[in-house]
């Protein structure tokens, strides 16, 4: 049977239309959907009609092909890539350290602020009224080796000391408010101290690297870090109550290492318990607004005290010669000061722990102070040197003009000491 194929006819309307939608670019494939009709219809009557083919709406003109590069060195070009390759590479290095240490401290900031209870601030300091004959110094305090955790048992040093955590706490806290009485005499003579520095450089805890929880009653590592975490926080907000503002700076010690490092590891100061003592410390004072505690990633921290220059480092970088470490330090000190006179920045202050005698000795450009310790003498230094040194902590007194004025060894109150022993 044969195909009809006549089709209606085109009214004038549908032509109007038709005629309109062609105007407006639409395509015979559009215009047949739109009226109704298959494409070859649409097709024929354009043809009939001689309707000219409308314009494409979209019509991009090429940009003329460029010529051909000449070719480049290779060598050049090779060069250029490594140069990429090693752009790239430190980038990442460095990202990945960033975001390593903002996810370490993070953590801990988050877990320290749900389970460490907050110190209340301590009562309002109240400035002495202004005195044109007053003189106006920072108190420079000193806190390390407390070696917090470990237990000397006095029968094994015939008698010279005992120290476990509660000796620990009591010499802490007497050291604490020996400091403030000094200070506080010393107002009364004309001098005043609205600002403390605390340097607290390490060895606050005795670690693990010697195992010596297994050979005592003591606590355990994580224990000790709490409570002395906590206690280093107690120190600071009371002595924050006899000072405008409180700033403590926290370098870590070589007994905080963690077992598995044999050696101080260059690359990671943070893997280190005095750092966990640091970060709880600082989350428990975070409602006290006048003591701010920085924790730099690193063995050493510099700072200006009343414009003069201060490095504080534990000391264990320093090398002892024939068992004595004083030749070692000048000779240490002497370099350090050397290097940073090459910009202008040679510290006046060192300060250092780790050797557990309280010593001051000039230098070149200023004076070093090595700390004494909390602990005093311990079974090895009794036995093995001779040596038991008394808990001594530094209080420096520091003037604008003169640098280091006061020099005070302070020491734990006798009758404590009397009853430790």
């Amino acid at each position: 049977m044969a195909r009809n194929h006549q089709s209606r006819a085109w009214s004038p309307e549908e032509l109007a239309r038709f005629q309109t939608l062609r105007d407006g670019g639409a395509t015979l494939r559009e215009c047949a959907a739109q009226l109704g009709r298959t494409f070859d219809s649409i097709k024929n009557i354009s043809q009939r009609c001689g309707l000219p083919t409308p314009t494409p709406r979209d019509v991009v003109e090429l940009p003329p092909p460029a010529p051909p590069e000449p070719p480049r060195d290779p060598v050049e070009v090779e060069q250029e890539r490594r140069e990429r390759i090693k752009a790239l590479r430190e980038e990442r290095e460095a990202l990945t350290a960033l975001a390593g240490e903002k996810s370490l401290r993070a953590t801990l900031d988050y877990l320290f602020r749900e389970i460490v209870p907050a110190f209340p601030p301590p009562p309002r300091y109240r400035a002495p009224r202004p005195n044109s004959k007053r003189v106006v110094e920072t108190a420079l305090l000193q806190w390390t080796d407390w070696h917090y955790g470990e237990v000397v048992k006095s029968e094994r040093v015939r008698g010279l000391n005992a120290y476990d955590q509660e000796i620990a706490t009591a010499r802490v806290r007497s050291i604490v408010e020996n400091s403030r009485s000094i200070v506080r005499r010393l107002r009364t003579g004309g001098h005043e101290f609205p600002r403390a520095v605390v340097a607290v450089n390490g060895d606050l805890v005795t670690g693990s690297i010697h195992e010596l929880e297994k050979h005592s009653n003591g606590k355990t590592i994580v224990e000790s870090v709490v409570e002395c975490g906590n206690l280093l926080a107690e120190s600071l907000r009371d002595l924050a109550a006899d000072f405008e503002q409180v700033d403590a700076f926290g370098t870590v010690g070589n007994h905080g290492r963690l077992p598995d490092a044999r050696r101080m590891e260059q690359k990671s100061p943070l893997r280190n318990w005095d750092a966990l003592v640091y970060f709880f410390a600082q989350c428990a004072l975070r409602d006290v607004p006048n003591v701010t505690f920085t924790i730099p990633d690193a063995y050493a921290v510099g700072y200006e005290v009343q414009g003069w220059r201060v490095l504080q480092q534990h000391g264990h970088e320093v090398k002892s010669w024939a068992g004595i470490p004083w030749y070692g330090i000048e000779r240490y000190v002497s370099r350090i000061t050397a290097l940073e006179a090459r910009r202008d920045a040679a510290p006046h202050v060192y300060l250092f722990g780790h050797f557990h005698t309280a010593t001051s000795l000039p230098h070149s450009n200023g004076e070093m102070f090595v700390n004494g310790s909390l602990i005093g003498g311990t079974e090895y230094s009794v036995n093995a040197l001779g040596k038991a040194d008394q808990p001594t902590q530094w209080l420096l007194g520091v003037h604008e003009e003169h640098g280091v004025t006061h020099r005070w060894p302070v020491y734990p109150t006798l009758e404590r000491l009397e009853a430790a022993a």
